[in-house]
């Protein structure tokens, strides 16, 4: 048959496709949406009552634990309920005008527009996107009688400006896809995945691979059981592979999988068999046809098990030199020939499969040569026979994709239906990848304030994990019983089901999320009490410019959604004033209260918009180490409030990393009294007599004696001179004694070797000592200079 002939040239050549076309199982709308898949004017205005009701519908516990870890309260530590969250959906779309170019920061320099994205409640998302779907379908032409129809939806929303980069274009169309929720094909969702995986410390980045990837047989750990590094292990690698296409359900090449398919196949086949009986049909158009339907059974199985062996032969080579390697070691070390046991039994197993290959192969050619055989078993039962004995996994991976293991088998559902057209969008894919290789379920997606500059409303996406219990089954009095095991790691230390994980990530990658999840944004209530009241309606203009480019040619009406582009189909609004929008970016001066309330565009890794000295930009004035050193005292330090630290460390060229958020600086800070994360970031980089100074007084706080001693016995000649300068001043304001000769040598001995270091914020040691000057160089230095200022003294007097 042509689907016989069809699978055999799928295994001698090695391609392999979809045979089957289905309806696509998760084809609804978005929580906030209208279907866009009908053309037709009464199926655009499909009823989303029923996902309205899913939406409002919150478990109360999620908010809970939502507002106890984002709310900005200072008391969410100790147990108490924080602030109040909004649950918002995404309404709509806009393009700003920048209208004063010069006078902004020259990242604007090369365009004026900012796209900005709109969140609402789920009731009005629902109502603009209505009245968006109905105006395209209207004909407001000048001829037609409709011509004066404009739509009065107007909704309250919280702007969201995306920052102005080459980025920007690749985030509405990670965003129109997921809005749309159409199938995509398997080229075009790949394509989509590299923009979302080229992201530098976005989701992707962020989420917990390393840390949270089940690896229940501890394939991960070194030879006494301790977990490997991060930067060794494959979680990460995997997510990647899988979001470039590695075992894609229903198009993997692997040899389980394309005996399973057959074995699929060859049910259906029996199975359309049955229905054509039941019906009163003839099965058996000729006897010709039978003929070529076992021959084809038979070439295809023969193949199959001519791959199988070929694997198998070369996974015993593969054992072999293990062993030879194992015993090679163990005479080498005198060890104890553990390793060798464990390669000899790999070995032992690869030649059981060889055997079982080849045997299989030889009752193949047996019967295949044998009339008898033929007559007395049918072709398909005896294919089926030899396929079942390769379908069973002694090591089955534990989620798809994991390195290291054969790959997953398909369900017959994976493999004729699912695999075409499964995804809609990367996000759908990535919560696939994060219910089963972390074993985890996102709960909550949130903006939260992400600027540490002060009256600086910048809003970040954050997303919270929760790991999922381990379902086990037992056997009690010959009964099957199903439970959760509330105890079992999964090979992951300490993550226990229930633990959560907040990821942060960019404002738009939570908005996808929350729509591929089906599920609201979390928003603040103060924040949306502050900046999220801003009235928006239509855009009529940027509407009709869609009807006149997708419109009919005798009037101008948009007939079908699918004729419109993905981000076309997003609603276009503008606020009612637009002054209410803000195109400043963050760290730019704030002149009114207005200001300080509207949502900025995030650029905290961007030090141009923060005031304070900046090293020479030209390369052949700059010193080796940067000499910008604001920070003089332990106490001026201290007097440093977290804007000012965030500013400091934005304005010093040895900062390279990433800011940490308010409510990372805040947990830090309240769950002890040491530093906090912005301390840490912050004291490697100060000067360090006064870093110095900052950990002597930590360990005293923390009743460490020994570190005290330590960090005072590797104190720095420089540390010692400031040290004398402070007793001798101290000692002259509070004794009253004549103190000024021995603050002016003090005073001296800390600027010569202040002088000394070509880098002052590291501690003795850490560079190269030849970038220093010599000590007895620079006294003979001061000395003439001071001898010639005496010798100008004398001869002008």
């Amino acid at each position: 048959m042509i689907l016989l002939a069809l699978l055999l040239s799928l295994v001698l050549f090695g391609y392999t496709n979809s045979f089957t076309i289905v309806d696509h199982p998760l084809s609804s709308t978005r929580c906030n949406i209208i279907s866009f898949a009908s053309a037709d004017d009464s199926e655009s205005s499909i009823d989303t009552t029923k996902n309205r009701a899913d939406l409002r519908y919150i478990d109360e516990s999620i908010q809970r634990q939502i507002s106890n870890i984002f709310s900005s309260s200072s008391g969410q530590l100790d147990g108490s309920i924080g602030s109040t969250f909004v649950p918002l959906s995404f309404a709509g779309r806009h393009k700003t005008q920048k209208i004063d170019n010069e006078q902004s920061s020259s990242v604007f320099a090369s365009s004026s527009n900012i796209e900005t994205i709109f969140l609402s409640t789920p009731e009005q998302c629902q109502s603009i996107s209505e009245a968006y779907i109905q105006y395209l379908k209207t004909d407001t032409s000048s001829s037609s009688k409709s011509n004066t129809y404009k739509p009065s939806t107007t909704i309250k929303a919280l702007p969201i400006p995306i920052s102005q980069s080459s980025y920007t274009t690749n985030t509405l169309k990670l965003l129109s896809t997921t809005y749309t929720n159409q199938p995509l094909s398997k080229s075009v969702l790949l394509s989509l995945n590299s923009l979302f995986t080229n992201r530098d410390n976005g989701l992707y980045d962020n989420l917990p691979w390393s840390t949270w990837s089940i690896d229940p047989q501890l394939t991960e750990r070194d030879a006494a059981n301790n977990t490997i590094d991060e930067k060794y292990t494959m979680g990460k690698r995997v997510a990647y592979q899988r979001l470039m296409g590695k075992d894609w359900q229903g198009r993997s090449l692997s040899l389980g999988n394309l005996i399973l398919k057959v074995r699929y196949l060859l049910e259906r086949d029996d199975d359309d068999d049955d229905d054509d009986i039941d019906k009163g049909r003839d099965t058996d158009d000729s006897g010709e046809e039978d003929t070529d339907d076992s021959d084809m059974l038979y070439s295809l199985s023969k193949r199959l098990l001519q791959l199988e062996i070929k694997e198998a032969q070369m996974y015993i080579a593969e054992c072999e030199q293990r062993v030879a390697i194992a015993t090679n070691n163990n005479e080498e070390d005198d060890g104890t020939g553990s390793d060798i046991d464990e390669a000899t039994e790999q070995l032992d197993k690869a030649r059981e499969r060889l055997q079982l290959a080849e045997t299989s192969l030889d009752e193949l050619n047996k019967t295949d040569n044998t009339s008898s055989s033929k007559q007395s078993k049918t072709p398909q039962s005896l294919v089926t026979s030899i396929l079942d004995k390769f379908t069973k996994q002694d090591n089955p991976p534990p989620y798809r994709g994991a390195i290291g293991y054969p790959a997953k088998q398909d369900t017959k559902q994976e493999m004729l239906e699912d695999s075409v057209l499964p995804y809609s969008s990367p996000y759908e894919l990535l919560l696939e990848i994060i219910d089963e290789q972390l074993n985890s379920k996102v709960i909550g997606c949130v903006l939260e304030p992400t600027s540490l500059i002060e009256g600086n409303l910048v809003l970040g996406g954050a997303l919270l994990l929760q790991r999922k219990g381990v379902v086990k089954t037992t056997s009690i009095s010959g009964e099957s019983i199903s439970y959760t095991d509330d105890d079992d790691e999964l090979g992951n230390k300490g993550v226990l089901p229930r633990s959560m994980y907040a990821v942060e990530c960019y404002a738009d990658e939570a908005i996808g999320m929350a729509m591929a999840a089906n599920m609201p944004i979390f928003v603040e209530e103060d924040i949306h009490t502050r900046a999220g009241q801003i009235e928006v309606e239509l855009d009529i203009e940027q509407a009709d410019s869609i009807k006149e480019d997708n419109g009919n040619e005798e009037n101008q009406v948009v007939e079908s959604m699918d004729s419109l582009s993905f981000t076309n189909r997003i609603p276009l609004v503008r606020p009612i004033d637009e002054s209410y929008l803000s195109s400043q970016v963050e760290g730019e001066r704030i002149s009114s209260e207005k200001e300080s309330n509207q949502v900025r565009i995030p650029l905290t890794t961007n030090p141009d918009f923060f005031d304070g000295s900046q090293a020479p930009s030209s390369s052949s004035s700059r010193s080796v180490f940067s000499t910008f050193n604001p920070v003089k005292s332990l106490g001026e330090y201290d007097e440093l409030t977290d804007d000012a630290k965030a500013r400091l460390l934005l304005k010093l060229e040895s900062f390279t990393g990433q800011l940490p958020r308010p409510r990372a600086v805040r947990m830090s800070s309240n769950s002890n009294n040491g530093p906090s994360i912005l301390d840490e970031m912050l004291i490697p980089l100060v000067d360090e007599t006064i870093r110095r100074q900052y950990r002597i007084r930590d360990a005293e706080r923390r009743n460490d004696i020994q570190e005290v001693e330590r960090l005072r016995k590797e104190a720095s000649p420089r540390q010692e001179a400031l040290e004398r300068l402070q007793q001798a001043k101290e000692e002259e304001e509070l004794l009253g004694i004549d103190n000024e000769e021995a603050i002016r040598l003090a005073e001296e001995e800390a600027e010569l070797y202040k002088a000394l270091r070509a880098d002052i914020t590291q501690d003795e040691g850490a560079y190269s000592q030849y970038l220093d000057r010599d000590e007895w160089y620079e006294r003979e230095t001061q000395a003439r200079i001071q001898r010639e200022r005496e010798r100008q003294l004398r001869k002008k007097s």
